[in-house]
């Protein structure tokens, strides 16, 4: 066994914790694909070097583009090589057609598979968020869209939430008040908690439609920083009170998918799902 132990001295939770992917997935680039090779203590943990997180941020650069986990260890050793990748793609067609059928099993299968393999937001980005995009457009004109979609909608609510109250309930890190504004579908929220909760944030969800209310209940929020998920096109309203708190020195951030396209406007940061975004 090697016990030189000077450059690798990482432990997984905290390279997980600076890479963005989880340990179950660490694991499995390791096992299934050979992408690591960390050195272990003797009591046999796993530890970590700068260059094994420079490898791990590589693999995560290739997923970006869309090269497949399994197709991504002969590309490490050329960095500029030139790929036509559709792998997010293949993907969200798979999806797609699950959903159609009604398979339940091949659907679950699927994103027990994309979940394990990668890191769950780039799967939310990449994927499911554009899948459910898709989606509500290609079923709005077909006779059966409400069955479709309310089948869809309770299989991924139900994922979702059981998930979501498992990781929130575990998480040792800060905590955070989350408020999502004209977000819609609804598992687009649940999709956010989630990804927050998953990177090591305990989530409270506040279910407000407007912020009238919350100047009366923000004191009693704190000191947990609060994050507001906009929509495209918030109330002026909305806005108003948003600005108000910000004067009073409230510590409002924003996060989702328009945070950037509020944040110059709002004079509010965006920040990626990381608790670090929140130190």
């Amino acid at each position: 066994m090697n016990t030189d132990y000077t450059l690798a001295k990482y432990p997984i939770r905290e390279v997980s914790a600076r890479t963005g992917v989880n340990s179950v997935t660490l694991r499995a680039w390791q096992r299934r694909f050979g992408l690591l090779n960390p050195q272990r203590t003797a009591k046999g943990h796993r530890l970590y070097s700068e260059q094994d997180i420079d490898t791990i941020e590589t693999i995560v650069g290739w997923l970006e583009k869309g090269v497949a986990i399994s197709q991504v260890k002969p590309l490490l050793d050329t960095p500029n090589a030139d790929v036509d990748a559709d792998h997010w793609q293949q993907q969200i067609d798979g999806l797609m057609a699950q959903a159609l059928n009604l398979n339940g099993e091949g659907l679950q299968q699927q994103l027990d598979h994309l979940t394990a393999m990668y890191p769950f937001s780039l799967v939310s980005n990449r994927v499911l968020q554009p899948w459910l995009s898709q989606w509500h457009k290609q079923i709005q004109a077909r006779a059966d869209a409400e069955g479709l979609d309310s089948w869809l909608l309770t299989q991924l609510s139900l994922r979702l939430s059981t998930r979501f109250t498992l990781t929130n309930q575990n998480n040792p890190g800060p905590a955070v008040a989350l408020i999502h504004l004209g977000i819609t579908p609804a598992i687009s929220r649940q999709l956010l908690d989630l990804e927050w909760t998953l990177a090591g944030v305990r989530v409270q969800p506040l279910p407000l439609t407007t912020l009238t209310s919350l100047p009366l209940i923000l004191d009693r929020l704190l000191p947990r920083p609060l994050l507001l998920n906009l929509g495209a096109k918030p109330a002026a309203s909305d806005l108003n009170v948003i600005r108000q708190l910000t004067q009073a020195g409230h510590s409002l951030l924003l996060t989702g998918e328009f945070a950037q396209m509020h944040s110059q406007k709002l004079e509010l940061a965006a920040v990626p799902c990381h608790k670090e975004a929140l130190q």
